[in-house]
């Protein structure tokens, strides 16, 4: 179907009640389309494929397979459908991208991440394994497979999986190159449960590192040796060398998400309201939200940032950036995350977010008394902003909260003046970085100061005493005021 006759079929009704919106995707195997059942006003994913490459009854063969599948990570399979020229598959629509999007967006994840969604994984597979009293074999495991929908890994594309007996048919065999098993390229070569565990050891090096992992196996140098460890017995030649199961392989991720995590479990236990305000219209606060919610995602701790003022900041970004909202008025690029300021009038569906980050623009007075946890005041480190720098951080030290103060824009030689009862330790310059979404070492390790000094959330990247160094270092030229007049140094 070319262009034209595509852009005509979007706008048609599917079997008297699916109306087609948009595609979502195109492959080889066919076309993914958006769509909502009209009679019951939901969204729906479509899989189109041409009856020339897949038969009516191998699309049904995999509905099968689904159908009686309930898990979180799993997406529902509702109909099957066909016409003269094509089979489809109605499930359930996924709103998210795939982690192969995501590592090529922003680059390789942190190591806290890729252990988190090697968990999420190993549960999906686990279930499939232990399904029915034939295991479910997935068979094409790979990151453009798993979409990222709201922190949860989900598993799609169906089109190979088959039960243990079925896999192990005389057939043409396929695989993803990279991730695939060697015994997927050879037709006697058998296939049970590991084979989709050596899939999923690929999928975390590729992750952690960009890449996918060649043999002989080789460790990133960046990569610990616990988690070297785990990938290499993952993807050894010999299946009877690999973990038994995916059950005892999600054990051990779980053993290395758990080694020095405490503060983040305490974190993510309970909520966490951080509010951002700046000293002045211009001063940064959403730049440095921004790249305070970025850094927290890329370390494993999911957060929703949130406008909550109507300068339109967040609606701008949206449409820079053509992100489209989902269900709970939310929109994501990058993996980031913002819900734009809808007014007080707006009801939408809580997200399910521990961790928020509220942008209250120049409203000091809302920020500290909002209900947040933590406030952090953005200033304008410029000769030009003193005065509004003073007397806004003079209003947060009073403002009884645990608080942090960023001095943005401010020259590297420039000294500022505290107000009195300021702490000077929860005071920082912010060095300058133009993208949040990569925001290079140095920008890493101010965030890292900001959530040791404020949050109190130990990042396992770097040692104490060499952030207490570094905070020493940027703090250099700050001194507590002595009864001076706002803004003078």
């Amino acid at each position: 179907m070319d262009r034209q006759k595509e852009v005509v079929f979007v706008s048609a009704v599917l079997f008297g009640k699916y109306q087609l919106y948009g595609i979502l995707g195109t492959g080889r195997a066919g076309t993914v389309f958006l769509a909502v059942h009209l009679g019951l006003e939901e969204y729906r994913a479509i899989k189109r494929v041409p009856k020339s490459f897949l038969k009516f009854e191998d699309l049904r063969r995999e509905a099968l397979v689904l159908k009686e599948l309930r898990h979180p990570g799993i997406p529902i399979i509702y109909d099957v459908e066909e016409d003269e020229s094509y089979s489809y598959l109605i499930e359930e629509y996924l709103e998210g991208e795939s982690l192969y999007d995501l590592v090529k967006r922003q680059g390789h994840l942190s190591r806290e991440l890729a252990i988190s969604y090697g968990v999420q994984l190993t549960s999906i597979i686990s279930y499939l394994h232990l399904a029915g009293p034939n295991p479910i074999l997935h068979l094409d495991l790979q990151p453009k497979n798993l979409l990222l929908c709201h922190d949860t890994i989900k598993l799609i594309d169906f089109g190979l999986a088959a039960s243990l007996g079925d896999a192990n048919m005389p057939k043409e065999r396929y695989g993803t190159v990279g991730c695939a098993a060697p015994e997927q390229y050879s037709k006697d070569g058998a296939l049970d449960e590991r084979t989709d565990i050596y899939a999923i050891g690929t999928i975390i090096h590729y992750l952690f590192t960009g890449v996918f992992p060649k043999l002989p196996y080789k460790p990133a140098a960046s990569m610990d040796a616990d988690l070297a460890a785990v990938i290499k017995r993952c993807i050894k030649l010999e299946k009877e060398e690999r973990f038994s199961s995916a059950q005892e392989l999600g054990e051990r991720l779980r053993q290395l998400e758990r080694m020095g995590t405490a503060a983040k479990e305490r974190l993510q236990s309970s909520s966490l309201i951080i509010a951002l305000a700046g000293s002045k219209s211009g001063a940064g606060t959403t730049h440095i939200g921004i790249g305070l919610s970025v850094y927290l995602r890329n370390h494993g701790y999911p957060n929703l940032f949130e406008e909550k003022n109507d300068s339109g900041m967040s609606a701008g970004l949206g449409g820079v950036w053509s992100a489209k909202r989902d269900q709970y008025g939310l929109m994501r690029y990058r993996g980031f995350l913002w819900k734009p300021y809808y007014g007080p009038g707006v009801k939408l569906r809580e997200p399910p977010f521990q961790i928020r980050i509220l942008d209250y623009g120049k409203n000091i007075n809302l920020a500290l008394t909002g209900g947040s946890h933590r406030v952090i005041l953005v200033c304008d480190g410029s000769d030009w902003g003193r005065n509004s720098t003073f007397l806004s951080a003079e209003q947060v030290v009073k403002g009884r909260i645990s608080y942090g103060i960023i001095y943005n824009h401010a020259a590297g030689k420039t000294r500022i003046t505290l107000p009195d009862g300021a702490v000077p330790s929860k005071c920082l310059k912010a060095p300058y970085y133009p993208d949040p979404f990569e925001p290079g070492a140095e920008a890493e390790g101010f965030y890292k100061a900001l959530l040791e000094e404020v949050l109190e959330i130990k990042i396992r990247r770097r040692g104490i005493s060499g952030l207490k160094s570094w905070i020493i270092e940027r703090l250099t030229g700050m001194i507590p005021g002595k009864g001076r007049t706002p803004g003078k140094r």
